[in-house]
């Protein structure tokens, strides 16, 4: 799997988990802010999907500048996931 393939999966994973966060009896504020990561989540994938999409001719972006960029957005992405790992466990225990 490539980084932007990884980088996909990660943003795909961590939009699953915050819809299904926002399944969950959450105080406003709470859900402002699951609100908020949904729409960042979704921001970021049409960006990913843009990046993809984009012809490289090796014009503007040298490859090294490039893969430390997607290395930094892969570890983002797996930290996130592991935060919302962390609420959803929160979520899901029984008072």
């Amino acid at each position: 799997m490539d980084k932007l393939e990884q980088i996909g999966h990660l943003l795909v994973e961590a939009l699953y988990k915050a819809r299904e966060l926002g399944t969950f009896k959450l105080d406003p504020e709470s859900r402002r802010r699951a609100a908020e990561l949904m729409k960042l989540a979704n921001e970021t994938h049409k960006k990913m999907q843009d990046l993809s999409e984009t012809p490289h001719n090796g014009k503007g972006l040298d490859k090294a500048t490039l893969d430390r960029a997607l290395d930094d957005l892969i570890e983002t992405f797996k930290d996130v996931n592991k935060r919302l790992d962390a609420l959803l466990a929160k979520a899901r225990e029984k008072p």
